[in-house]
């Protein structure tokens, strides 16, 4: 049983620790509300929060991350990089004074969303940490997706690794008129599973439950029907190639090695979607091993492809 001549006390820490994270918190609402230019912030969390009032059309903006960081988010990306009638919209992601790791708290969702207008590139010093493991696990994404009208670019120093993604794509979703440029950096270490439905079927015994799994397909990046995908540089690596730090396509019951669905990438081929409908998907390009820096890996939108694709 408490002492209650203890309580006091233990009410004056508590009160004391929640002054120092409220007025914490209510010091950097201030200091983001009254900073005239990005630069004059140093927290990521800081900078996005900024940009999200004050970003503008045509607007380059720099963002150094000088410390690890850990994006807090109850949504399923941590950062939502969408900007109302707004457009052509540059955002850079540049690690100072050695590599910074970004990562999220939440254990079902991914890190970055790239909206309509707006270019992410992710420069040197930069690695984005996924989620390698949470419940529920059909939340579970890609670090990275990368929505209609947006872009992606990848230069040489960063990376994206270490997730486990419930959809397609483990370390980047395309969407279909989204692009992804990949000039440099990596992509490794991502994990994409099976999905398994519940399905009713009847027995001569009556009703019983049967159980199908869903493909997911790319383990480091999948790009959808009507996306962009250019790779001239970097490394993605393959279970096939490595199957230790490589890109995997996993089944649901074990998590035992699913194969032919894209290790390091899976592109698909058919028809866009439109409004409710989703895309047919008539064929896929696909690269099982890894894509090392002379590597080039092409899809068009319109489904035209090159490079040094497995099938």
């Amino acid at each position: 049983m408490m002492n209650k001549k203890n309580l006091p006390h233990i009410i004056t820490v508590v009160s004391f620790v929640v002054f120092i994270v409220l007025g914490l918190a209510c010091a950097s609402s201030a200091d983001v509300k009254n900073a005239t230019s990005i630069d004059e912030l140093v927290r990521l969390e800081d900078k996005i929060a900024w940009l999200n009032n004050n970003a503008e059309n045509g607007g380059n903006y720099i963002l150094e991350v000088k410390a690890n960081t850990t994006l807090r988010s109850m949504s399923n990306y941590a950062v939502n990089f969408s900007y109302k009638d707004k457009s052509n919209i540059t955002i850079t992601l540049k690690g100072i004074g050695g590599r910074q790791t970004i990562t999220t708290t939440y254990l079902v969702g991914g890190l970055f969303m790239v909206g309509s207008g707006v270019t992410l590139v992710l420069d040197n010093d930069i690695l984005l940490q996924g989620v390698p493991s949470g419940r529920p696990i059909d939340k579970l994404t890609s670090v990275v997706r990368v929505s209609s009208g947006g872009t992606l670019i990848m230069n040489n120093g960063s990376g994206i690794g270490g997730n486990m993604s419930y959809t397609d794509g483990g370390g980047v979703y395309v969407s279909t008129g989204g692009t992804f440029l990949m000039n440099g950096g990596f992509i490794a270490g991502n994990v994409v599973f099976q999905a398994q439905d519940q399905v009713l079927v009847m027995s001569t015994d009556g009703a019983a439950n049967a159980f199908r799994e869903t493909p997911r397909r790319g383990g480091g990046v999948f790009v959808d029907v009507g996306g962009t995908f250019t790779k001239t540089g970097g490394t993605i690596v393959g279970f096939a190639s490595d199957p230790d730090g490589g890109n995997v396509t996993k089944s649901f019951n074990n998590l035992s090695v699913s194969e032919n669905n894209g290790h390091a990438v899976f592109a698909a081929l058919g028809r866009p979607g439109s409004g409710i409908f989703a895309s047919t998907v008539t064929g896929s390009k696909r690269k099982e091993n890894t894509s090392g820096p002379e590597s080039n890996l092409h899809i068009s939108s319109d489904g035209s492809f090159s490079g040094s694709w497995d099938f």
